[in-house]
């Protein structure tokens, strides 16, 4: 797995590349714990996460409540393939906003907007 961190007007971008499995979360719990700042805006970028499991899902969620416990707005840029099909199945994708693209995960974190439901586009 790797993590590429790109700062933007509208908030944070953490794009992951790989795999986000057991052996990756730690390294990511780590990371992330390290970057995050009170209120952050963060948008998770999955569009080339090739493989998740059930510990990276775990740890997505972990993600998700460490943002909003901050005070933060958290948004996923979703991808394709085996991870999009895990999320689906274990429903994590109607928990998170979800977006199709970057821009539009960006535009959300801009207005403040916190729904899934709105980011299914």
């Amino acid at each position: 797995m790797k993590i590429e961190w790109e700062e933007h007007r509208s908030g944070t971008v953490m794009r992951v590349t790989g795999e986000l499995v057991a052996d990756a979360t730690d390294a990511l719990r780590r990371e992330s714990t390290e970057r995050l700042t009170t209120s952050p805006r963060l948008v998770l970028d999955l569009r080339a996460l090739e493989r998740v499991d059930s510990a990276g899902l775990e740890a997505l969620l972990w993600l998700s409540e460490e943002v909003m416990r901050r005070g933060g707005q958290f948004r996923i840029v979703r991808g394709g393939g085996q991870p999009a099909a895990a999320m689906q199945a274990t429903r994590i994708d109607r928990r998170m906003a979800m977006h199709a693209t970057l821009e539009s995960a960006a535009r959300s974190l801009s207005r403040g907007h916190h729904s899934a439901r709105e980011a299914a586009a």
